[in-house]
């Protein structure tokens, strides 16, 4: 599962989802402004899941940057299922992402925390499901 983290919003959002996906491994993108955020959600993340968490600092306003970060990720976890959580993070982080993944074959999620709702986009289309 991939994750973006811009903020201390994004803390919260990003903790449900990841406890409502329960996913065996964990990215946490996060913006140079986001280190403590992202140490927070780590931490967090690693008290309630028994995930592998891993880090990477993305630049929060340059899509082109973004985009090629988002490329070099999906690359270097081909072959795996891949799950995308683009609701975090900045705007252009959550465009450049989704861009860069959207008809992979991965599933890309956007949570609503007022609503506790997920939508689900994948291969087979799109769908949304209540969270727990």
């Amino acid at each position: 599962m991939i994750c973006l983290v811009s903020d201390d919003s994004d803390i919260e959002l990003n903790y449900e989802a990841s406890l409502e996906i329960n996913p065996h491994s964990i990215v946490l993108c996060y913006t140079s402004t986001a280190q403590n955020e992202v140490k927070q959600l780590q931490k967090r993340l690693s008290a309630a899941l028994n995930s592998d968490i891993s880090l990477v600092k993305v630049p929060e306003f340059d899509l082109d940057a973004i985009q090629d970060i988002a490329e070099n990720l999906f690359m270097s976890l081909h072959g795996k299922q891949i799950v995308l959580h683009y609701s975090g993070g900045t705007k252009p982080m959550s465009i450049g992402f989704f861009e860069e993944f959207r008809g992979t074959g991965c599933s890309i999620v956007h949570t609503d925390l007022n609503t506790r709702t997920m939508w689900w986009r994948t291969a087979e289309g799109f769908f949304q499901k209540k969270m727990q």
